[in-house]
């Protein structure tokens, strides 16, 4: 499930119309009563808020291609905010299309973001999960390494770029990644499971997995 990012964490909070939090909550406490709720909402002219509101309970009632049309619609809107808030927003939409199992709809909407943002690293997040959805792994690993220098990652992206590097063939480095991916989140599953695959080519990283020696 594309995780839920609020609108306009970009805007100063008194920008923000209040109902907008208590719309998202009420989609994440009762999925069906919020869903409504967001939709008169936007049936009584509420704005980019109320449109993303009800993009998200889309979202999370199984409907991404839904969410997908929505997100980028709010992006074209004179209220959606400033173009960072609208490369989030396109950014968004990719997501929700890599869910609805489209990922050329899903680069669209990131080229879309980029040419908003060129310099975001952010979005190369994003680009990511895009080219990996492509077996674009060698794209994968430049996305991930662009937003790692821009202080944006995650486990998931680690995790990403460990399996483009295991494609080209780069273990060493991929089992870096794993330890990264793993740093930020001991559980991860797919961290686990790309270190088992790594031990099939013969990289066993469970020394590297050990507990940090004290200063």
């Amino acid at each position: 499930m594309l995780a839920v990012l609020l609108l306009l964490l970009a805007a100063p909070a008194e920008t923000i119309d209040p109902r907008y939090a208590d719309c998202v909550n009420l989609v994440e406490a009762d999925l069906e009563l919020g869903r409504i709720a967001a939709q008169q909402w936007v049936d009584e002219g509420g704005g980019a808020e109320a449109r993303h509101c009800l993009s998200v309970a889309d979202l999370r009632a199984g409907f991404p291609k839904l969410a997908a049309l929505r997100l980028e619609e709010i992006s074209q809107r004179k209220d959606a905010g400033d173009d960072y808030v609208r490369a989030r927003l396109l950014s968004q939409a990719a997501e929700a299309w890599l869910e609805a199992e489209e990922p050329a709809r899903a680069e669209e909407a990131l080229n879309q973001a980029f040419a908003l943002v060129p310099d975001s690293a952010e979005l190369q997040l994003t680009a990511a999960k895009v080219y990996a959805a492509q077996n674009r792994w060698q794209e994968v690993v430049t996305a991930v390494s662009t937003a790692e220098e821009g202080a944006f990652v995650s486990a998931e992206t680690y995790v990403l770029r460990g399996k483009g590097r295991l494609a080209v063939g780069d273990y060493e480095r991929a089992a870096d990644d794993v330890v990264a991916a793993l740093t930020l989140d001991p559980t991860n599953v797919d961290a686990l499971v790309l270190r088992g695959d790594l031990a099939q080519v013969g990289i066993d990283i469970g020394v590297s997995l050990a507990a940090p020696q004290e200063d």
